[in-house]
């Protein structure tokens, strides 16, 4: 009889832990709150994430840190990049935080800026459609001239929005300077980014992108480095340049260790336009137009047909090259070396598979050590396995 009432106390603390781990963890009606950390020394905690990026202007110190409790963020969130403030923004340890609204970046003017910002660990929830923007490069306020963020990084990130309606990363005409999206994944997207450099790069590394009208749109005098990237999209996966123009020997357009599918007859997998840079290099990588009558490398510029400088260096490009004299185009494919990536890992995916498996671990270690408790405090009793 004590080891059938044993079996039935297991097996309810099995299912209340298995609760305690599986049960969706729902964010409460209100905004999470946030801390300011400066250079170390906690500042305080605000109600919202807004209040303590506010704080952020009048802190002493360079070193910022906000950090956001568990919880759904439905309200904009505006951030100013100050002189001479470092700011991070990312969860607090443990925490799962989601934004359903737009962040706004504002770099204030100032082109040349040391200061940094990094948006750490955040998920974005668009899937009302709307917002169209989950991270915007733009004015805080209206104001004459330009706002020119600089040196923005964002870093593990989700982003799940509309099919052709919601854009991850938006700048505006304006242009920026310095930015990298590393980490991410997104899904059900118009694009990963939409980017106009004034100068220096953006840098795309580790990137999953899949079920999304395009992927990156760059252009402007500087460098497009995507690098151990896999994006699967109808449209383009890269795009350089503006529709009108002449083509730029500034900058370059650098594809390293990738996957890039795409699906469409109009668009090729790299399309090239107006005023995109002559220089284009595809190393280690797969481009591949799943249509049979879709280019993979396009260009949509007649006069800049024979003007490209385009290096391939052990890469498989499935699909035909379109609007460029092929004899602007270089190949490297030594035998002995494997075309294609030479390491591309989806570290999402493996999360995800590894990450339930833990739980039951953890689960189980759990009872066992609750059993050994009631063994310990009631002799009488022994496990029932």
């Amino acid at each position: 009889m004590k080891r059938k009432c044993m079996y039935i106390v297991s097996m309810v603390i099995f299912m209340m832990a298995l609760g305690l781990f599986f049960l969706p963890n729902n964010a409460s009606a209100s905004p999470p709150s946030a801390t300011l950390t400066v250079d170390g020394t906690l500042v305080g905690t605000y109600s919202s994430v807004q209040e303590a990026v506010d704080a952020i202007e009048t802190a002493a110190g360079q070193k910022c840190i906000v950090e956001i409790a568990e919880g759904t963020v439905s309200d904009p969130l505006d951030i100013k990049q100050f002189d001479g403030k470092h700011i991070v923004i990312k969860p607090q340890a443990g925490a799962t935080v989601t934004f359903t609204n737009t962040i706004t970046i504002d770099g204030l003017g100032d082109i040349s800026g040391p200061e940094t910002l990094l948006v750490q660990g955040l998920n974005f929830d668009f899937t009302a459609g709307s917002p169209a923007e989950c991270i915007n490069l733009d004015f805080v306020e209206a104001r004459p001239g330009h706002c020119y963020p600089h040196n923005v990084t964002i870093n593990g990130c989700t982003f799940k929005g509309v099919f052709n309606q919601v854009v991850a990363v938006q700048s505006v005409p304006g242009g920026m300077r310095n930015i990298a999206i590393m980490n991410c994944t997104a899904t059900d997207m118009h694009s990963l980014a939409q980017l106009k450099a004034v100068s220096g790069f953006a840098f795309i590394q580790n990137c999953t992108l899949s079920n999304a009208d395009g992927g990156v749109n760059f252009y402007g005098p500087g460098d497009l480095i995507v690098d151990s990237c896999k994006f699967s999209v109808v449209g383009y996966a890269v795009r350089s340049g503006q529709g009108a123009g002449s083509i730029s020997s500034l900058g370059s357009v650098d594809i390293n260790n990738s996957v890039l599918n795409s699906n469409s007859s109009e668009d090729g997998t790299i399309v090239l336009r107006g005023d995109s840079t002559s220089n284009i290099n595809i190393i280690h990588s797969i481009l591949t137009n799943a249509n049979s009558d879709g280019p993979s490398i396009q260009n949509l510029n007649a006069a800049s047909e024979s003007l490209y400088d385009i290096d391939i260096v052990e890469s498989d490009v499935t699909g035909q090259i379109t609007g460029i004299n092929l004899g602007t185009i270089t190949t490297i494919d030594d035998p002995n070396v494997q075309n294609g990536p030479v390491d591309v890992v989806d570290h999402h995916q493996i999360e995800e598979m590894i990450l339930p498996i833990f739980k039951i671990m953890l689960t189980i270690i759990i009872i066992v050590l609750i059993y050994d408790l009631i063994r310990w405090l009631f002799p009488c009793f022994s496990r029932p396995f």
